[in-house]
């Protein structure tokens, strides 16, 4: 005696426009959940319609169309137009946001890198070099700009000069005078330098021994780290420019997220799939639940 399909069961093959024999030669005593994750998986239109009507849930979801699969999840968002892949962007986490980053040339990331603000570009200079190192970085003309810059406390600096080490404050004494340091008393110095009006110090300052204005600058950048932000762009791009684009991008996780979404916005379509299927599970299920199940329509599931 033939096998049959129950009435319900018919129905609901006659929606899945699935033959009553391929039902039961495929699907035997398989349960509904069961043929709908088939069917799907095999791009089944009626398949995802029928999941977007009755199923709500997020692991529903990532069962069916097997959401898992990375693959699968870079399928979907190639499909998807450029404007939606990008909001996914920001669900993902900044540190795969930078593995995206070695999609560019270094010239291009050097290039955003310009676009970002000092603060963001700062951060990503101290975790690239040692303040040490940064401050031997800074070019005589960056230094003598640092000490015209009216964002520079006098008040700070005249204290940095009081703490400077013996052998800077040698000869930053000699500098000045002309003279062996132990005929002038460096307090008396400092305090002269301290009277001054304020744009006859600035000039002063600006053009003593560069030595002398690095020790201060570590001092002062030590002790304030918002000062480096003092410096122009250009200098600190070109220090990353030094490194090999490994070395650039790893202490680039220190540049906000959003800074880090506008970069890998940029991407072509592929690559920002790439990268956009790092994204979390269960995140990218709701993200489709969210009156976006229609993107499922057009992907090719495994």
């Amino acid at each position: 005696m033939p096998i049959v399909l129950d009435v319900n069961m018919k129905l609901f093959a006659d929606r899945m426009n699935i033959t009553s024999s391929r039902m039961i030669q495929d699907y035997g005593l398989k349960t509904v959940d069961e043929i709908i994750e088939a069917e799907a998986a095999q791009g089944n239109t009626q398949a995802i319609n029928y999941a977007r009507e009755m199923y709500n849930s997020p692991a529903k979801l990532i069962k069916i169309f097997k959401l898992a699969d990375v693959e699968n999840k870079f399928v979907i968002l190639h499909n998807m137009d450029d404007r939606t892949r990008q909001m996914v962007l920001p669900m993902l986490d900044s540190e795969d946001l930078v593995m995206g980053l070695y999609f560019f040339t270094q010239d291009k990331l050097l290039e955003m890198l310009k676009e970002v603000d000092i603060e963001e570009l700062v951060r990503v200079v101290l975790g690239a070099f040692p303040l040490e190192d940064i401050v031997m970085m800074f070019t005589e003309d960056d230094l003598a700009a640092f000490f015209q810059n009216e964002e520079l406390e006098k008040y700070d600096v005249i204290n940095q000069l009081k703490s400077m080490p013996p052998e800077v404050m040698i000869k930053f004494v000699e500098g000045v005078t002309g003279q062996p340091s132990d005929q002038t008393n460096p307090m008396d110095l400092i305090n002269m330098i301290e009277q001054m009006p304020l744009d006859q110090y600035r000039d002063f300052m600006s053009a003593i021994d560069p030595d002398v204005q690095r020790q201060l600058t570590f001092q002062l950048t030590k002790q304030k780290p918002d000062y480096l932000q003092l410096f122009e762009s250009e200098t600190y791009i070109n220090m990353l420019s030094t490194l090999m684009k490994p070395e650039m991008i790893k202490p680039m996780i220190n540049l906000n997220k959003e800074s880090l979404v506008n970069m890998i916005s940029i991407l072509p379509d592929d690559l920002m799939a790439i990268v956009a299927a790092q994204v979390d599970t269960k995140d990218f299920a709701e993200f489709l639940l969210d009156d976006r199940l229609d993107l499922l329509e057009g992907a090719l599931m495994i």
